[in-house]
């Protein structure tokens, strides 16, 4: 997939209702194929990769529950939410969030519909 078509897709994502930014982050490496405007802490992304590492190396505990669709913590100030986009390459995306005002079933439709996109491209 082009980079500018991943870049549209995530801000139209960050433009939203209660989010504040996003990015798509490649799992097992932390590197971060693009992010949308985030003011702070610019290692923030690959960081909250490590929340999904942690369930990844735990996972057996939590077989009983299904597979993850998002993982998400609230922060004090913020929500921070994980979820899966495509398996290979393995990427997530990454978004940091209001505390309310966010649908997050919406939010995970948006995150298939960029997996499509991005399998398309790549199997070309």
């Amino acid at each position: 997939m082009k980079a500018q078509l991943i870049s549209g897709e995530l801000n139209r994502m960050a433009a939203l209702g209660g989010i504040r930014s996003c990015a798509l982050v490649e799992a097992p490496s932390g590197l971060v194929w693009h992010a949308t405007a985030r003011q702070g802490n610019e290692h923030l992304w690959e960081a909250a990769i490590d929340y999904w590492r942690l369930h990844q190396r735990l996972r057996v505990h939590f077989e009983t529950l299904g597979d993850l669709h998002a993982a998400v913590m609230y922060h004090r100030h913020e929500v921070l939410a994980v979820l899966p986009c495509t398996r290979e390459p393995e990427l997530l995306v990454v978004c940091v969030a209001t505390h309310a005002g966010v649908d997050w079933l919406h939010w995970q439709k948006l995150v298939r519909g960029l997996a499509r996109q991005i399998e398309a491209s790549m199997a070309r």
